[in-house]
């Protein structure tokens, strides 16, 4: 991410508080100024810059059941990561549709994972999250991580992987065909896979990934309205 982004980025999340502050009163405006200092202080410690939103447009992506890149938040994420019960050492934690990397980094830094994966079908952006990566390594309790550039649908899942972590990277046909790939890798490797799904305010992610009969639903967290966690199950 160039300094140009970064201060467009930084100059709209201003007016961001601004506006906030306006419409909704000086409370919210105040909460939202605190959550943004807590962004820029958690990737400051990380040595990394994964805190924008980008278009399918400034990707260059023209599918239709792809979705931009929108970070999951930092507080959230990290409550959620604490709460997960994993084998240090053993789970393989994977990330479809990674962007920027926040969260393989965020998983990489905060659990034990044997390895960690990212996959995302954006080269622009999976090489900023190398470098992101690159950045974070030594303050990383996992060290090996890897970046993927590919359609979400053709990565063959590797056979150890158990963690994985959805932020509505796409729907349709596309995520159908994900969920199979995850079930088949179940079959052929059996062993339990769990799914951890951000679910997004006014999306079909949620209703699509409930029609598939072999995920089983475990629990949810919820953080705020627009900010809701399922926690699914596929295998033994």
């Amino acid at each position: 991410m160039t300094a140009k982004t970064s201060a467009m980025n930084a100059r709209r999340a201003l007016g961001n508080t601004f506006t906030l502050a306006r419409a909704q009163g000086l409370g919210s405006a105040l909460k939202l100024l605190v959550d943004r200092c807590y962004v820029r202080w958690f990737e400051w410690r990380l040595g990394i810059r994964s805190e924008s939103l980008i278009s399918l447009e400034e990707l260059g992506i023209e599918n239709p059941q792809s979705r931009p890149y929108v970070p999951s938040d930092y507080r959230s994420l990290l409550a959620v990561l604490r709460s997960i019960v994993i084998r240090p050492g053993e789970d393989v934690f994977l990330d479809f549709g990674s962007g920027l990397g926040r969260v393989v980094i965020a998983a990489a830094a905060n659990c034990r994972f044997r390895k960690v994966i990212g996959i995302d079908i954006s080269e622009k952006l999976n090489d900023l999250a190398r470098e992101n990566v690159r950045n974070a390594l030594t303050r990383l309790k996992c060290r090996d991580v890897e970046i993927f550039t590919t359609n979400a649908t053709q990565f063959a899942l590797p056979p150890d992987v158990t963690v994985i972590y959805f932020f509505n990277p796409f729907c349709g046909d596309v995520l159908e065909r994900v969920l199979c790939n995850i079930r088949d890798s179940v079959s052929e490797h059996p062993r339990a896979v769990s799914l951890i799904c951000k679910v997004p305010e006014k999306s079909a992610f949620e209703t699509e990934i409930r029609r598939c009969p072999w995920v089983t639903r475990e629990r949810e967290m919820v953080f705020a309205a627009n900010c809701r966690y399922l926690f699914l199950s596929v295998g033994a």
